[in-house]
C-alpha cells in the first residue's frame, strides 16, 4: 500500500517534478526507477555520480591527506575497497570520509538533475543514503521511501544476489534504521510481495498523482 503525505499531495513550483527515492539494500528502489525510466523520467544514481566523483583530482587530494597513498593504484586511481576499509574502520574515519565526498555527491547530484530537466518533466534521483542526515532532502518535490520487512529483503539478497544468510544480515545491521528514512518521505511504498504486486501499486499511484500534472 502506498502511503501518501500531504508534500506527495502537491508538487512544490510549477516546473519540473523532481522525485527522491530511498530505501534499504533489496527494498526494490530498481524496480521503482526502472518503472519511472519506462514511463520517460530521468533518472540520476547517486551511487554513479559518487563513482564518477572518484575520478575528481580535488577530490582525491583530499582523500590522499585523509588517508594516505595506499589508496590508490598504481596508476593513480581510487581503490574502492581500499578505501572502505579505511573509511569504516572507526565512526571518526567515517565522518571523515562524508565530510569529503557527500558535498560533491550532492553537488554532482544537482547537475544531472538540473541538465535532465532540461529535456524532462519528471526527474528520479536514487539515494540510498537519504535518511534525513541532513536537509538534502528538502530539494525534492516529493520523497518516496520504499520499505519492505527485513526477512523478504534478506531472502531477496540471498536469492537474486547470492549473498549468503549471514552476509545478508549483516548487510541489514549497518543500514541506517527504516524509521529514519520514512521520517522523510512523502510517499511510502511497502513492497513485501511479488514484482507485479509492487509494479501495480506504483502504477496506480503514478495515475493518481503524477500523470495528471504532466497532462
Amino acid at each position: 500500500m502506498a502511503i501518501v503525505g500531504t508534500m506527495g499531495a502537491q508538487v512544490r513550483g510549477m516546473g519540473m517534478i523532481t522525485i527522491f527515492v530511498t530505501g534499504g539494500i533489496g527494498s526494490g528502489k530498481s524496480t521503482l526507477m526502472r518503472f519511472f525510466e519506462a514511463k520517460g523520467a530521468g533518472v540520476v544514481y547517486a551511487d554513479k555520480v559518487g563513482h564518477e566523483n572518484l575520478h575528481n583530482a580535488a577530490m582525491k587530494d583530499e582523500l590522499r591527506a585523509a588517508f594516505g597513498n595506499k589508496i590508490f593504484d598504481s596508476e593513480g586511481e581510487i581503490v574502492r575497497s581500499e578505501l572502505a576499509a579505511c573509511a569504516f574502520s572507526s565512526p571518526q574515519n567515517t565522518a571523515l570520509l562524508d565530510s569529503i565526498t557527500q558535498p560533491r555527491l550532492y553537488e554532482g547530484c544537482l547537475r544531472h538533475i538540473g541538465d535532465l530537466g532540461k529535456s524532462h518533466e519528471v526527474v528520479v534521483l536514487e539515494m540510498a543514503i537519504l535518511d534525513g542526515r541532513d536537509d538534502f532532502y528538502r530539494k525534492a518535490d516529493i520523497v518516496i521511501a520504499v520499505t519492505t520487512s527485513p526477512e523478504v529483503r534478506i531472502a531477496r539478497l540471498m536469492q537474486l544476489r547470492g549473498f549468503s544468510e549471514e552476509d545478508a544480515r549483516n548487510r541489514l545491521a549497518n543500514q541506517v534504521p527504516e524509521e529514519q528514512r520514512l521520517s522523510i518521505a512523502d510517499v511510502v511504498f511497502t513492497n513485501n510481495g511479488s514484482i507485479e504486486e509492487f509494479e501495480a501499486q506504483i502504477s496506480l499511484w503514478w495515475e493518481h498523482e503524477i500523470a495528471p500534472r504532466l497532462a
